[in-house]
């Protein structure tokens, strides 16, 4: 099971996530067309195709018109992605004003971006807000046309996939309960509370495709996993109230939309602008790219997503995740990241950064951050790059027990020596070879990791954070489960 885990993990590792949801909502949208076909969905094969090829032009069109126009490089990938939405939720067009209403809609998704938007950082998901906007307008209707059993198996697969990938099923579960909670009190009070009902509810209503891909949408998320429950329970409980008022009627876009307002004032509320000072190789095949960021805020352990388009992207696309790195100069911050011999056309565009680049994070989010008793013995556990966010616990950890196991597989992979050798923290190196270490205070103890060095340095009172590729995550976790009773923190670097 876990070697199956870590082929699972070291696959999705490898694919982006926004290219991840197109590959997801290409499957769903090839499968409704096969069941076209085959007579399974009554909609016209050649319509919905049509449909299909008219939403992510529109989309991809109208995201670089807006981008021109508001002087932003677009993003394409999430505008191809809310053309695909876009298209599995309205019925496809069947008269020329139909299309008419269709492109409008779409347009109002992309311009939704730019227009509805704070110091940089967009409030709305782009589907829902214009869904909402064209019908209180009367403009348009969606059908949500996805919500049917046929579609079910393989749309309950891809959203699991994406929900997977991004550590988000437990918020997919608290929104499931909570309208299908709300669901089962209308049905009790109406008197038609029965199986039939509920399971009417579950393969008819778009509860799955709407947790999977637009509830999970990470832009619009707020930014802590406490938060991110309460948020899920919100639209939940509101998208199965049965509320109408004038042009108003409850719908999943409505509810999602109210809890991006919340999610919103929750997080970072602004794009964070970074202006590129330089960089510097950290130890092999790492570097270190040094920011001036002054008005960042962030917890020791938190990631930032940058945005960095550029022309003829490769498959890995044009944003990207990283640990957050408070410089030892207060105003600058810093991320790290590997470069193997073939590494992505981003990558290259990092390297080819000059002094005086702007880059912009979209998010500033996670919950790896350390534990608020400064009392517990904290173990941390790093596969390689994984070591970014532990400099940041030895940086902010002043009056705590920071044992850090760091785990690579020769001497001269071992990133961040000069900047660990600066607080009282604990560091011991575990690899197979055994040649001199950077700094002498530091232990060795000779890899791989296993059960006797778990021992030694984990007791059941410890908080263990484990940082590395998710391979190394997850064989990792299992390790430390099996050998203590330990509290366990995940964290994991997928496709650096």
């Amino acid at each position: 099971m876990i070697e199956f885990q870590k082929r699972i993990d070291e696959l999705l590792g490898y694919v982006p996530m926004y290219k991840l949801v197109v590959i997801c909502l290409s499957a769903i949208a090839t499968m409704s067309l096969l069941l076209m076909i085959s007579g399974h969905l009554s909609y016209s094969p050649i319509a919905f195709a049509g449909s299909l090829v008219f939403a992510v032009f529109v989309a991809y069109a109208g995201n670089r018109l807006f981008g021109w126009l508001f002087g932003v490089r677009p993003h394409i990938e999430s505008a191809i992605i809310t053309g695909l939405i876009l298209a599995l939720l309205f019925s496809p067009p069947e008269t020329a004003i139909a299309w008419v209403k269709f492109g409008i809609v779409i347009t109002i998704a992309m311009a939704s971006k730019y227009v509805l938007n704070v110091r940089g950082k967009h409030i709305f998901n782009p589907a829902a807000i214009a869904i909402v906007i064209a019908s209180v307008s009367g403009l348009a209707y969606a059908s949500w046309w996805i919500a049917t059993p046929a579609l079910l198996p393989i749309t309950a697969l891809v959203s699991l996939i994406i929900l997977y990938k991004t550590q988000k099923l437990q918020m997919a579960g608290v929104f499931m309960v909570a309208a299908l909670i709300m669901i089962t009190l209308q049905s009790a009070l109406i008197g038609n509370l029965n199986i039939q009902a509920l399971s009417v509810a579950f393969t008819s209503w778009p509860l799955v495709f709407f947790a999977g891909i637009m509830l999970s949408e990470p832009l619009t998320l707020p930014p802590r996993h406490k938060q991110q429950l309460l948020y899920a329970g919100a639209v939940g409980l509101l998208m199965a109230i049965p509320f109408q008022y004038a042009s108003v009627t409850m719908t999943p876009a409505l509810a999602l939309v109210l809890g991006n307002i919340y999610a919103f004032y929750a997080g970072v509320r602004q794009a964070v602008k970074l202006r590129f000072v330089t960089k510097k190789q950290e130890a092999r095949n790492i570097y270190e790219f040094i920011f001036d960021a002054p008005k960042i805020s962030y917890e020791a352990g938190q990631y930032i997503e940058l945005s960095l388009p550029h022309s003829k992207a490769d498959f890995r696309g044009s944003r990207r995740v990283f640990t957050i790195h408070r410089h030892h100069q207060e105003e600058l911050m810093s991320i790290a990241t590997r470069f193997p011999e073939k590494h992505s056309t981003y990558k290259d565009s990092l390297l080819s950064l000059k002094a005086g680049d702007i880059v912009y994070g979209t998010r500033v989010a996670g919950d790896f951050v350390l534990p608020s008793d400064k009392n517990v013995p904290i173990v941390c556990i790093a596969g390689g790059i994984g070591i970014t966010p532990f400099v940041s616990f030895a940086m902010n950890g002043a009056g705590r027990d920071i044992t850090i196991l760091y785990v690579v597989s020769t001497i001269s992979d071992l990133a961040f020596a000069h900047e660990l050798s600066r607080y009282d923290v604990q560091v011991v190196v575990i690899s197979p070879e055994s040649s001199t270490l950077p700094v002498k205070e530091w232990h060795y103890e000779k890899g791989p990791l296993n059960a006797h060095t778990i021992d030694r340095y984990v007791t059941s009172e410890s908080h263990v954070y484990i940082s590395g590729s998710p391979s190394m995550v997850t064989t990792t976790k299992r390790l430390v489960k099996d050998n203590s009773k330990a509290v366990i923190h995940t964290d994991n670097f997928s496709g650096y």
